[in-house]
């Protein structure tokens, strides 16, 4: 959208009374100036910013738009403030760049870390600030996600009256109800007041457009009739009561009447008056405009009438598919670029947009963006009840459809290795020169538009035949070359959504064939689009036979385990990111690409499941959830819960409040509240954006062990050693009570045609089924012999699961009552059981330190999670179903990837931290010690271990061979030595020869490993990244290891090997690598 500024002696009243807010020193800090669409929002906003700018004043400014994917990414808002501050005053920037250094990462983190990281925490600090600094944000309402709205209004609201300074923040948005709804709440009433546009005296109004349309009229006829008088006050008057107060109106018909292309300015505007297009009367039926029960009626008849007028030049069949590709368009392009996407450069589009200047902005220069002059165009060109020429309309799936399809086979034909030509293999891309405008020229803005928007397409998509084609070869043969172009785009951040709507996609329904197409036809016919490439999509089809399903699932956990490294370099992806991941169908289908790239001996068959372990200065991790976006994951241990940034996994925010030991926690479904259950005897409310206390709810008489939310966020269960049941308002206020026969470990609630239902575990050992209108007791589950820890329904409430202190995981038809299956795998009590979001797998937590994926079809465990070192108290999915959370005994909350396992092609290795590794003095064999007491011997030929030490009775903390390699001598933690004999495995006695390097002392060896020098140069290891030092080239950055759980680590030449507190050994070769550099 195009902003100006208000013109001279319009909107005084009201920009008066917003400065007069500003230089109150007493005024509440933020003003909210609401109003309907075309009403000058954004005109008021930038007027506003500028005056204030003058004045020094204006700190930072953000204008929404939803046409622009940069300006409506809600993530984008603070950083852009936070920077915006830091370039106003120099103290400001100064604590900014510091917390930036302290944190690197908090500009890619939560809403709630950007704030505190980037601006409450530095500004709180500054002692010279101005006596006024004002934020402005415009169209609040165009942001792309809504609970992020309330999340930034709630964030400013609380923030912005700790600052020790006078900050002010105006904001305008139009009246929509998340909006409203979140200005009318407490914290918003007390820090802020509100003009609403639409509701100021349409006279005060009108005056001002008729100001605005005489002056903008009038210069028109001097410039092209050369009139000093035209047009005449009746006729300015007439067309200021058509625009109704709406002042989009009077700047359209300004620029429609004034349109240089056209030469007769009387002429339209006597066409306006009258209703009229080119002479000829609106046809009135179907497709006129009625504006009587509309506030838009008159800008919609003069959207149309702008239209009409350009059909001589181009006919609708023409018109309507290029207005249509701009006005559903996630990001504006270039004419040059939307001819590429629309594969029509021979089409003229520029000379087709001409007639259109009054609505569209068509630049003189092809390479310049095409900008919609207002929003409510294409809100006119979208709804049928609006634009009534069939002829105009936009059918906004019908071209989403189209658009999807062409972005995909832009990409399949466009998209390669290396497009940019970097020359060197392990550069890091910011230190690539020049490389936005490399991306232009070498790649293209069409293509780029492809690759960071195809998915946004996808999603809106019918399911047609030739685009799944499209989509099939995409998936089968395009995907590291897609992620090469994001990371290098900086936008890497949309990969996993894409390929998530992508799956879904797949998922959804049956494609049919030309069902879509055919409506497309008459819009693709006359721009002959794509025939060609359809058909080289479908014989490339025929020859790929690649599941697309599986590429997509190893394609998002290549993600999770290497999108730090991919987001650093765009050509690790094939230097470290490829060549690490396991043998599944991802590597298989594109180890074509990885010539010269790192050899891993010790390869693995599956993905290593640990993601990353959160540490921090707590007890026992006693429950975990995931956020409903998947966002934020809260944990509890001791008093407190911990909430954490899923993505950066740092920590937001501790959340202290509770007397007693903390048992459980839970997100609201819309995930603005976290309610948390003690053994206090209370269950508190706490808000999820501010971590502030909301509330608290007394009434049980022992300690709470459980809690959750109801399906719509209403009503909160909890659950006590009382025996009771009680369920809660949000307000606090109990709705009713459950009596149970026994304290009451686990609840949950499930929607049913019955009504609303809850499940409870019970210490005697059932499983109950209540009633929650009436609290009666609909069903009892018996078939464990011991305590119920934990019950949870399926997502579609037909399967009941529970875990029990018998070790038993059960699954009960949640209608009849029945046992459906009993799954045995755990050595010890069951503490947690949760469902994955598709409901066919659910896990289960055990004190025997492991955790448990089950299928249910096939009742099989399809992953086993190890790495803790003692029992598991709690674990979840997250809620696309690709990470698991889990809590331990031993003080450590681990996220796992929950891809399948392949069990039976596992490499078998240590079963606990492996804290020792060292290569043997000729090069050919590693030996590895653990904590769970053994020692490896691993041959690098097979990457597999050949030997299995036993013998030490606690756990191994050093290990090594000898000098001349024919002993290895291990240490455990107690300093207790054993000598090996490399050839029999025995413990032996050590010769004199060898006692004296016994005798040395081996702290100074027990570090996380030893580099190797050679010279040709030296492999050393520094936070997860594997750097190549040449005597002559300098430092090279050659693999970026994906594993968080890095222990220990040794070099010997250009092998490398690292141990993993999962057990894990990786042995890797760089020599192809190094030959390289």
């Amino acid at each position: 959208m195009v902003v100006s500024r208000c013109f001279k002696g319009t909107r005084s009243e009201l920009l008066q009374k917003i400065y007069d807010w500003v230089d109150d020193p007493n005024s509440k800090p933020i003003y909210w100036l609401c109003g309907l669409a075309g009403t000058g929002k954004s005109t008021i906003a930038q007027t506003v910013a500028e005056a204030l700018n003058q004045r020094k004043m204006l700190g930072a400014s953000f204008f929404f738009s939803r046409d622009v994917a940069r300006r409506r990414d809600p993530l984008l808002v603070f950083t852009t403030i936070a920077y915006q501050l830091g370039r106003f005053h120099k103290s400001f920037c100064s604590g900014i760049s510091a917390s930036l250094r302290d944190d690197p990462d908090s500009c890619k983190a939560l809403l709630q870390t950007q704030m505190e990281k980037l601006i409450a925490g530095p500004l709180r600090d500054v002692t010279d600030a101005p006596p006024v600094v004002v934020i402005v944000m415009d169209a609040l309402d165009e942001c792309s996600n809504e609970v992020f709205v309330k999340e930034i209004l709630i964030l400013l609201g609380v923030t912005i009256r700790e600052l020790p300074f006078c900050t002010k923040v105006f904001i305008t948005s139009r009246p929509n109800s998340h909006i409203r709804t979140r200005f009318n709440d407490d914290i918003m009433k007390d820090v802020s007041e509100a003009s609403i546009l639409h509701d100021i005296d349409l006279s005060v109004v009108q005056s001002d457009i008729r100001v605005y349309l005489a002056h903008q009229l009038r210069e028109i006829g001097k410039e092209m009739l050369r009139l000093d008088a035209w047009p005449a006050q009746a006729e300015v008057e007439a067309l200021a009561d058509r625009a109704g107060g709406l002042f989009i109106y009077a700047s359209a018909s300004v620029a429609y009447i004034g349109d240089k292309g056209y030469h007769k300015p009387n002429k339209r505007l006597r066409l306006l008056l009258n209703d009229t297009v080119d002479g000829r009367d609106s046809p009135h039926g179907e497709d006129t405009v009625d504006g009587r029960d509309s506030p838009y009626g008159e800008v919609d008849k003069l959207y149309l009438h702008i239209l009409r007028s350009a059909v001589p030049k181009s006919s609708p069949t023409v018109l309507q598919p290029i207005i249509g590709t701009i006005v559903t368009l996630f990001d504006p392009l270039s004419v040059r670029a939307m001819e590429r996407l629309m594969s029509v450069e021979d089409f003229h589009v520029q000379e087709k947009l001409e007639p259109l200047n009054s609505i569209l902005l068509v630049p003189d220069d092809p390479y310049d963006l095409i900008r919609i002059f207002h929003k409510s165009f294409p809100d006119f060109m979208t709804d049928p009840q609006r634009c009534k020429d069939d002829k105009f309309l936009i059918k906004r799936r019908v071209y989403f459809t189209r658009l999807a399809l062409q972005c995909i086979l832009i990409m399949n034909s466009s998209l390669r290795r290396n497009m940019c030509d970097i020359q060197y293999p392990f550069r890091l891309n910011d230190d690539i020169a020049d490389l936005k405008d490399l991306l232009k020229s070498k790649v293209g803005s069409h293509v780029l538009y492809a690759c960071q928007f195809w998915a946004s397409h996808l999603q809106e998509s019918d399911p047609v035949d030739q685009l799944q084609q499209a989509l099939s070869v995409f998936i089968a043969t395009k995907l590291t070359y897609w992620l090469e172009i994001l990371s290098l785009s900086q936008h890497l951040d949309v990969a996993l959504p894409s390929l998530k709507i992508a799956k879904a996609w797949y998922q959804g329904k049956e494609p049919k064939r030309l069902v879509v197409v055919q409506k497309m036809m008459p819009i693709l016919e006359p721009l002959h689009v794509f025939n060609e490439a359809l058909s080289s999509a479908e014989g490339k089809l025929s020859q790929t036979k690649t599941p697309a399903k599986i590429l997509l699932s190893d394609c998002q956990y290549l993600l999770l385990h290497f999108a730090r490294s991919i987001e650093k370099s765009a050509c690790h992806i094939y230097h470290s990111a490829l060549p690490l991941a396991p043998h599944c169908l991802l590597y298989k289908q594109y180890q074509r690409e990885l010539q010269q790239s790192i050899r891993v001996v010790s390869k693995e068959y599956t993905w290593n499941p640990v993601l990353a372990v959160l540490r921090g200065n707590f007890r026992s991790v006693n429950d975990v959830c995931f956020s409903p976006d998947g966002l934020k994951l809260a944990s509890v241990s001791g008093r407190d819960i911990y909430l954490w940034d899923s993505i950066t996994r740092s920590n937001i925010r501790t959340l202290a409040g509770h007397t007693g030991e903390v048992n459980a926690v839970c997100f609201s479904p819309d995930g603005l509240i976290i309610a948390s259950a003690s053994d206090d005897k209370t269950v508190l409310l706490w808000d999820s954006t501010t971590g502030t206390h909301c509330n608290t709810f007394n009434g049980h008489t022992e300690a709470v062990r459980c809690v959750c939310f109801s399906p719509d966020g209403d009503i909160i269960a909890s659950g006590s050693r009382d025996k009771t049941i009680r369920l809660w308002d949000l307000t606090g206020a109990l709705i009713r009570t459950i009596n149970g026969s026994g304290m009451t470990t686990s609840i949950c609630f499930s929607e049913s045609p019955d009504g609303l239902r809850i499940a409870s575990g019970c210490q005697d050992t059932f499983v109950y089924v209540w009633d929650s209108t009436t609290g009666l007791n609909l069903k009892t589950l018996k078939g464990h012999t011991e305590a119920v820890q934990s019950v949870r329904f399926s997502p579609d409430g037909s399967i009941i699961a529970s875990g029990s202190l018998d070790k038993l995981l059960c699954l009960w038809d949640s209608t009849t009552g029945s046992q459906i299956k009993t799954f045995k795998g755990h050595s010890a009590i069951i503490t947690s059981v949760n469902f994955s979001p598709d409901g066919r797998n659910i896990l289960s937590a055990s004190l025997d330190a492991t955790v448990h994926v089950w299928n249910i079809a096939s009742s099989s465990i399809i992953k086993t999670l190890k790495g803790h070192s003692e029992g598991v108290i709690a674990a979840c999915f997250s809620p696309d179903g690709l990470r698991i959370a889990s809590g331990s005994l031993d003080r450590t909350l681990c996220i796992w990837d929950s891809a399948p396992s392949a069990q039976t092609k596992a490499v078998k290795g240590h079963s606990g931290t492996v804290r020792s590794i060292h290569f043997s003095p000729d090069g050919t064999k590693v030996v590895s010690g653990s904590d769970d007491q053994t020692v490896l011997l691993w041959d690098l030929s097979t990457g597999k271990p050949t030997k299995t030490l036993k013998g030490h009775r606690f756990e191994v903390k050093f290990v090594d061979f000898t000098p001349d390699g024919r002993y290895i001598m291990s240490y455990d933690r107690f300093g207790h030595k054993i000598l090996w004999d490399q050839k029999t495995s025995k413990k032996i006695t050590a010769p004199e020869d060898v006692q004296s390097v016994l005798d040395q002392d081996s702290e100074s060896a027990q570090s996380l490993g030893r580099s190797s020098s050679s010279v040709q140069g030296r492999l050393t290891l520094y936070e997860q990244t594997v750097i190549f030092s040449h005597p002559n080239k300098g430092r090279h950055v050659i693999c970026l290891m994906p594993f968080s759980d890095i222990f220990c680590h040794a070099a010997q030449g250009y092998l490398f090997a690292i141990g993993t507190q999962s057990g894990k050994v990786h042995i890797f070769d760089f020599s192809q690598t190094v030959a390289l550099i």
